[in-house]
């Protein structure tokens, strides 16, 4: 089974590599988990929005989204 890589840039221009662990549709709203490839033990959750016919990612810090999101997830 071949695994998904995201890479971005952080905010000092660094490339940033990150592994999916779990796709997540909550609602209309599509989520992923991931982890940065250095630190496997770390599961980030990432909202995808499309606006304007353009993909983009946002971190989800809100408590109770995140709950939700923990009720559905096989991997947290």
């Amino acid at each position: 089974m071949s695994r998904k890589v995201y890479s971005f840039r952080n905010e000092n221009g660094e490339l940033v590599k990150y592994t999916v662990k779990e796709y997540v549709q909550l609602n209309e709203d599509e989520y992923v988990l991931m982890s940065p490839e250095e630190e496997d033990s770390t599961i980030e959750i990432y909202h995808f929005n499309y606006k304007g016919g353009n993909e983009s990612l946002e971190l989800v810090d809100d408590e109770k989204e995140v709950s939700k999101i923990k009720s559905l997830s096989k991997v947290l």
